[in-house]
């Protein structure tokens, strides 16, 4: 399989690495989470735009690690593999071998993340219910999340489809904001920021 990265890509992975350079356990575990995460969003590009989806992954991972000085193992794999579920072509496949490739605490993260499928009518009550979810989970998923809200702001503050922008600005504001004042300072005025240079 072809995989799609750039040398932002490649540069991340050495960056995450780091931190954990000396147990080569965590490095291996590390590793296996960034080609499994390739070979899931392999051709898949972040909203019409050409950088590959893996950096997405790669970005969420760098502000948990780089940003909040993160560096737990698990915690990393699962922000590498946070949309692993969403982006497959085969979901049952891929929660398969998430189990059996990272364990049940990696999966059960990354299934806590996973967002429901929902149309207009229901969205509103299913996204109260995930963020609620999310809340209650542990924290390594609610860092993920918001890492993962930060990345989405900071990348659609260029966005030139502002209408999808501001939605997304006001659905941040309404669930991830007060789930961020709840969890950590830090990440709630990177959030605040972000959403702030969204116009």
């Amino acid at each position: 399989m072809q995989w799609n990265l750039n040398n932002f890509t490649k540069l991340a992975f050495t960056r995450l690495i780091q931190p954990f350079g000396d147990n080569l356990n965590d490095v291996v575990k590390i590793t296996k989470a960034f080609g499994f995460a390739a070979n899931v969003y392999s051709g898949l590009f972040r909203n019409e735009s050409h950088e590959p989806y893996i950096n997405h992954a790669m970005k969420v991972a760098l502000i948990l690690s780089d940003e909040l000085k993160v560096h737990d193992v698990d915690t990393i794999c699962a922000a590498i593999l946070h949309d692993a579920i969403d982006k497959s072509k085969d979901n049952n496949a891929v929660v398969e071998d998430l189990r059996s490739n990272f364990g049940e605490n990696i999966y059960d993260t990354i299934r806590i993340l996973t967002e429901p499928k929902t149309n207009e009518e229901n969205r509103e009550k299913l996204l109260v219910k995930y963020f609620e979810n999310i809340s209650k989970g542990p924290k390594m998923s609610r860092f993920i999340k918001l890492a993962d809200r930060l990345d989405n702001a900071r990348f659609l503050k260029n966005d030139r489809k502002k209408e999808k922008a501001l939605r997304y600005k006001e659905e941040t504001q309404k669930y991830i904001l007060p789930l961020a004042e709840k969890t950590d300072d830090t990440m709630a005025l990177k959030l605040s920021i972000a959403l702030y240079e969204i116009k």
